[in-house]
């Protein structure tokens, strides 16, 4: 068994990825507006799903995945999710660094540094030529791992991230960026030395407690508990985690509202349960009360949308960007939703698409 574990941690450290221009850093296009009906989730836009059924994305509409009618190859996707001890490559996964440009010592011959998932998945990124430079922007594409990376990386790992510099050499680093599913998960300025000379076996630096606070900032460190865990999940694409090996916008509300001690329904659902749930206990608003003024949102709200072609989706509702006392079918409204682009995010919508709502209050 010990032989088997250190091959497999040689394995993941022979992962090797040069720096590149941040232009270049690719991106893994998914719709924002993934209905349930669809059943589809983040491996429907995968390599894996390519390789076994030929399909491309480019054969099927953006607005398909809006609608109601069930993607052809859900089945087997699905199969992807509960099998894959990742979760789905989606958007745009990145570490940028930016190295201090004034310090004399600032740059470093390290050939290269790791990048940690927890204490036991590892890349190793390559510096510029041999060496991190003193004033370069440093960026690793990690989409061009991304088959590892849904294979070995659990969805919780992106939390874990480290900064390893086993040379002895130093590099002082002014910034730090990453970026899981689209989402920026961590944007520091650390003004910090990777240096494995100091006191330490190698220099580290854990971006753990940075990663959570970043992720707190993008709320504005409101605390609604359904907002609150619904934010420390943004950029993860796993829906196994909330109940789906499908599509997976209701159980991610209802895990959070969960979270916040709501006896929301559990286990593979839809927005449809959803309103049920609320109905049953007579805080369900429809779209009509809304407009009409007779119902306001409050932060932590359940919300289901319904699209023009059918499909239907869940978030949980932020906060208002127009004026709450006007609602109209153009009131826009914040909102945390999962699966919508195969993911966590924190997006837009408006009145118009809102079907009904839950009070949570």
């Amino acid at each position: 068994m010990a032989i088997l574990e250190e091959k497999r941690k040689i394995q993941t450290a022979n992962l090797e990825l040069q720096a590149c221009d941040f232009k270049k850093i690719s991106r893994i296009y998914t719709p924002l507006n993934i209905s349930e009906q669809s059943k589809a989730n983040g491996f429907a836009f995968s390599k894996k799903l390519a390789k076994q059924t030929k399909f491309e994305r480019k054969n099927i509409s953006r607005a398909f995945f809006e609608g109601n009618n069930n993607f052809e190859y859900a089945d087997l996707m699905q199969k992807f999710e509960s099998d894959s001890a990742g979760s789905p490559t989606v958007g745009e996964n990145s570490i940028t660094i930016w190295i201090d440009a004034e310090h004399v010592n600032a740059s470093s011959n390290a050939n290269y540094i790791y990048l940690y998932f927890g204490r036991e998945k590892r890349v190793k990124l390559l510096g510029l030529n041999g060496a991190f430079p003193a004033g370069a922007m440093l960026s690793w594409d990690l989409n061009q791992i991304d088959e590892w990376l849904e294979d070995n990386v659990e969805a919780d790992l992106w939390d874990e991230l480290a900064l390893v510099n086993e040379s002895g050499d130093g590099i002082k680093i002014d910034r730090i960026r990453a970026k899981h599913s689209g989402q920026t998960i961590l944007d520091w300025s650390t003004d910090i030395w990777l240096d494995g000379s100091k006191l330490e076996e190698y220099g580290k630096i854990i971006l753990t407690g940075k990663i959570l606070e970043h992720k707190l900032e993008q709320i504005d460190n409101l605390w609604v508990p359904q907002i609150h865990w619904a934010a420390r999940e943004l950029g993860k694409s796993d829906g196994t985690k909330y109940g789906s090996t499908g599509a997976w916008c209701s159980e991610f509300a209802s895990w959070c509202l969960r979270k916040a001690m709501w006896d929301t329904p559990e286990g593979n659902i839809g927005s449809q349960s959803m309103e049920n749930y609320f109905d049953s206990i007579n805080r369900m608003y429809s779209h009509d009360q809304l407009i009409d003024g007779d119902y306001k949102l409050v932060a932590g709200d359940y919300i289901r949308f319904e699209w023009s072609n059918g499909g239907q989706h869940s978030g949980i509702f932020v906060e208002y960007v127009d004026d709450p006392d006007s609602p109209s079918d153009a009131t826009t409204i914040r909102t945390i939703e999962g699966n919508a682009s195969s993911t966590v995010l924190l997006t837009t919508r408006n009145f118009q698409n809102v079907l009904s709502v839950g009070n949570c209050q």
